[in-house]
């Protein structure tokens, strides 16, 4: 089976949600958890399906979410029609709003206000709402509730970071990874409702204005960090 699933099948497959080992015939399933809140209910099913088609675990990423490694190529429908009736999430890749990355702002004694429920929030505001919408590449989101900036916002494309009660400054034109930028602040302290009118902002100016492949960050130096912000707190 191995042998049928060509680059173009593997790739289609990513953007989907299903990570191509490098034993070039296992797939790691990825599921996205809002706010990294798992659930009795979601983590027996996750076990289950990890017992059924993989090798019994499962990992959690970075961006709190999960992924079941040595899924077969030929179980992956299966697998992810018995997720999504569960309830789950299968996705978080390909060139669209990435799933949110958060922190624990909302029980931390640091946080200033309640991280969860605006990953919650964009989850289905811009995760869900956009999903279909592709993008000129990955759009990722970072929230943290203080200055300890746990997600790193500096290091996403957008993020978003505690300043005071109820207030939140904003980054543009961060990335980690092979090529690491740290993102600059964008003039003033914004509500959480103005914060999301941002991130709306931002996402279409790239839908717009980026160019085919090229990163949110790089679009940013291609156009200057004055104009971009200039665009996203226009009437706010």
């Amino acid at each position: 089976m191995s042998a049928e699933i060509t680059v173009e099948i593997k790739n289609s497959l990513r953007g989907q949600g299903f990570l191509s080992l490098k034993d070039g015939c296992h797939f790691s399933v990825r599921i996205v958890i809002p706010a990294g809140q798992m659930t009795k209910e979601f983590s027996t099913k996750i076990t289950e399906i990890s017992e059924k088609y993989g090798r019994g675990y499962f990992t959690l990423t970075q961006r709190l979410d999960v992924e079941i490694p040595f899924v077969k190529y030929e179980d992956l429908d299966l697998v992810r029609e018995e997720l999504t009736k569960s309830g789950l999430i299968v996705g978080g890749t390909g060139k669209r709003v990435r799933s949110i990355h958060t922190c624990k702002g909302t029980v931390c004694r640091f946080g200033l206000y309640d991280t969860e429920k605006m990953t919650k929030d964009f989850t289905e505001r811009f995760y869900k709402k956009y999903y279909d919408i592709v993008l000129p590449n990955k759009f990722r989101i970072a929230i943290a509730g203080c200055k300890n900036s746990c997600p790193k916002p500096q290091m996403s494309d957008l993020g978003i970071i505690g300043r005071k009660l109820g207030l939140v400054g904003i980054f543009i034109g961060g990335m980690n990874g092979s090529t690491q930028i740290t993102g600059k602040e964008i003039a003033g302290l914004y509500t959480l409702e103005e914060a999301g009118d941002v991130v709306e902002r931002a996402i279409n100016f790239y839908k717009e204005h980026g160019e085919m492949g090229e990163r949110f960050p790089k679009m940013v130096e291609r156009l200057g960090f004055e104009l971009v912000e200039k665009e996203l707190i226009k009437q706010i």
